[in-house]
C-alpha cells in the first residue's frame, strides 16, 4: 500500500508540472529522492518528492521540462529517535533534510543546503512524515539553493554554447534533424546570448527537415497517384499532402500536383475533389510559427527516447 502512496505521489507532481506546458526554453529541475539503500519508506518518500516538486515551482524551476539532467534532489537523514509514553505511545525523531542541485548527466554538484527536521508520530514512518511536513517551500535557506544552482546552470550553457551549436550542425549533417532541434532547443531563454545563438541554428536544421520530408511525401504520393489514377489514390495521397509544410522546397510541387488530381477527379466522376492542402495566411507569426514547430519537434524527440540518465549513480 505504502509503494502505491509513493506512486501516487510521483504521478500528482508529474500531472501538477505538466498542467503548465512543457517548458521549452526555461530552466526546469527534475524533482528526485535519494535513498541508495531503501531506507526511507515510500509514503514518506512520496511526501518529500512532493516538497520537492512545490520548491522549484516557488522558485520559477518547476515544470515539465524537456532535459532531464539538472534535478533537484533531497535526502534524509534520520538521528536521534525518543519515544515518548502514551497513550498513544509516540515516537519524537530528529533528521536533517539535505538538499542538492546539479548535473546528474555530468556528476557535477552545482549547490547545496541542509535543514534540520523535527517530527512526531505514532510510528517512525509517521513520525518522519510530520518531519517532511514541516519544511517550508518558501525557505530562505532554500532560495538561495535555486538561485546558486540557476546561475551554475547559466554558466555551463555559456561555456557548452559552441559546442552544443557544433554538435547539432553534425547531427544535421547526418540527416538527424529531430535530434539536431532536441540539443539546441534545450538551451533556456535566460542564457540570452547563448539562446539567439541556438535559435537562429534551429532555422536552417528545421528547413532541411521539412524540405527532406516534403520531398519524400511528394514521390511517394506522385507514385501512389501513377499507380492508381482514380479517386481511390485521391483519397490516400489526400492525407500524404496535406501533411507537407508550406515552407518547404516541394510545397509548389505538391500544389501542381494537388491540381492534377483535382482535374482528372472532376473530369472522371463530374464531382469536386473537396480537398486543400494547408497555407500560412499571416506571415508576420511565421518565426514563431517555426520556432513553435521545433519545439514541438523537441519534445516528442524527448518523450520518445529511453532514459539516459541514472539518477542513483550521480554526485550525491
Amino acid at each position: 500500500m505504502k509503494k502505491y502512496y509513493f506512486l501516487l505521489c510521483l504521478l500528482l507532481c508529474i500531472k501538477l508540472n505538466a498542467q503548465s506546458g512543457t517548458d521549452v526554453s526555461r530552466i526546469v529541475l527534475n524533482a528526485y529522492v535519494i535513498d541508495k539503500d531503501n531506507k526511507v519508506p515510500d509514503e514518506a518518500k512520496g511526501q518529500l518528492l512532493s516538497k520537492l516538486a512545490q520548491i522549484a515551482t516557488e522558485f520559477g524551476v518547476g515544470g515539465a521540462g524537456i532535459n532531464p539532467r539538472f534535478v533537484i534532489a533531497a535526502r534524509i537523514n534520520i538521528g536521534t529517535k525518543d519515544i515518548i509514553a502514551g497513550p498513544p505511545q509516540m515516537i519524537a525523531l530528529n533528521a536533517e533534510a539535505i538538499f542538492f542541485i546539479g548535473d546528474a548527466a555530468d556528476n557535477s554538484l552545482y549547490a547545496n543546503a541542509s535543514i534540520s527536521l523535527k517530527g512526531v508520530g505514532t510510528n517512525e514512518n509517521k513520525a518522519l512524515i510530520n518531519a517532511i511536513q514541516q519544511i517550508s517551500p518558501k525557505n530562505k535557506l532554500l532560495e538561495d539553493l535555486v538561485n546558486r544552482g540557476k546561475n551554475k546552470i547559466v554558466e555551463y550553457y555559456s561555456k557548452k554554447c559552441d559546442f552544443i551549436s557544433t554538435r547539432a550542425n553534425t547531427l544535421s549533417q547526418k540527416q538527424k534533424f529531430d535530434e539536431a532541434i532536441y540539443e539546441l532547443m534545450q538551451v533556456p531563454e535566460v542564457c540570452k546570448s547563448c539562446y539567439d545563438k541556438c535559435m537562429q541554428a534551429v532555422q536552417p536544421i528545421y528547413q532541411k527537415k521539412i524540405d527532406r520530408e516534403a520531398l519524400l511525401a511528394v514521390n511517394k504520393a506522385k507514385n501512389i497517384w501513377q499507380a492508381t489514377p482514380n479517386k481511390s489514390g485521391a483519397d490516400q495521397i489526400a492525407e500524404i499532402l496535406a501533411s507537407i509544410d508550406p515552407l518547404s522546397a516541394s510545397y509548389e510541387d505538391a500544389v501542381e500536383l494537388t491540381e492534377r488530381v483535382r482535374k482528372k477527379i472532376e473530369a472522371d466522376e463530374k464531382r469536386d475533389w473537396d480537398f486543400k492542402i494547408k497555407k500560412y495566411t499571416d506571415g508576420v507569426k511565421l518565426e514563431q510559427q517555426r520556432i513553435d514547430a521545433a519545439r514541438q519537434i523537441a519534445v516528442s524527440f524527448y518523450q520518445n527516447q529511453p532514459s539516459t540518465i541514472i539518477y542513483n549513480r550521480v554526485f550525491w
